[in-house]
């Protein structure tokens, strides 16, 4: 039994059902969720899609458990003027534009509407812009329906592998960005009706941080040639981040040392709900002066031995000469 295949089978096949049960056939509309993405990567992915990897669907399940657990936390709370998927449609005479909220807590006496979206994976230090994006197109589409009512937004970043929780909250609807969204809706839905009847044109893309999750990236015209300056605000955050790292790395390691000179002389100490203690590791090494010696005896050496090891990879970024 080829336990692997059959796992990425049967979530191919669930993650697809579940899209359809929550959220229909993506072909017909446009999502909350696609607005804030590459316009790109949205219409290819109705006109050909192609199949998740393992990691994308179970990120989705990832995503689907958080969205889970709030809700059960909600339930358990004791939370009644709570209703998840929401469907609204965006007052558009140009494209069918709907938004799917997760939460929306409404309250009747005060005539307020909450909005609550569930993000998971690691927990940024700001919202991403395409969360924001979402965010405000669906304040925007709740305020055209129900205009006699305050609107709030919120979003909750949910780390399942660390426990670490984020909630970035104060949003409200933005008329002038729900108009700008607005239009970009009918400008990708115009493109896709267009290239559906069968003729070419050229589709504009938007370089972010999601490029290399992009099922579309080999063929996409910004990454055809070597040079791609559209990518150079990210790679300058990186640096950034970098040498913010570097730093604090330089604040952390004389913390570290003096805490570690402390329990080498008291021993274990509590520090509220800490516990610090020394930790040893040894590790064996090997003489290989000695050991190429006495292969020698024996007409060998240590490369007759050796074997390819395990590759990896990672991001090389240098300045250019006189940059």
């Amino acid at each position: 039994m080829d336990i692997i295949n059959t796992f990425l089978t049967t979530l191919r096949n669930l993650s697809k059902q579940h899209t359809a049960d929550t959220l229909g056939d993506r072909r017909n509309y446009l999502g909350a969720s696609d607005i804030g993405h590459c316009p790109r990567k949205v219409v290819l992915e109705r006109i050909s899609p192609k199949e998740r990897d393992l990691a994308t669907l179970l990120r989705f399940e990832r995503g689907h458990m958080a969205e889970e657990i709030v809700a059960k936390v909600f339930t358990a709370a004791g939370f009644t003027n709570c209703k998840r998927q929401v469907e609204i449609r965006v007052n558009s005479d140009n494209v069918p534009f709907l938004v799917h909220i997760d939460f929306v807590f409404t309250s009747k006496t005060t005539k307020v509407k909450a909005l609550l979206e569930v993000k998971s994976g690691s927990v940024p230090t700001t919202p991403y812009g395409s969360w924001e994006s979402q965010m405000y197109a669906q304040m925007g589409a709740m305020a055209e329906q129900y205009p006699d009512y305050t609107i709030k937004g919120a979003i909750l970043s949910l780390d399942l592998a660390s426990g670490e929780v984020g909630l970035f909250s104060g949003y409200q609807p933005n008329d002038t960005v729900f108009q700008n969204l607005k239009a970009k809706a009918e400008a990708i839905w115009s493109v896709y009706q267009v290239i559906q009847q069968g003729d070419d044109v050229e589709l504009a893309t938007e370089p972010g941080l999601l490029c290399g999750c992009c099922d579309h990236l080999l063929d996409c015209p910004r990454f055809e040639a070597q040079e791609a300056p559209d990518m150079a605000s990210i790679v300058e955050d990186l640096q950034h981040l970098q040498a913010e790292e570097k730093a604090l790395k330089a604040k952390i390691e004389p913390i570290k040392r003096n805490l570690l000179d402390v329990v080498q002389t008291v021993g274990p100490i509590k520090v509220h709900n800490y516990i610090l203690n020394k930790r040893t590791q040894s590790r064996t090494s090997l003489n290989t002066g000695r050991l190429e010696a006495f292969l020698a005896d024996l007409g060998q050496s240590i490369s007759d031995f050796q074997e390819a090891g395990a590759t990896s990879s990672w991001l090389d970024i240098k300045r250019c000469k006189g940059a």
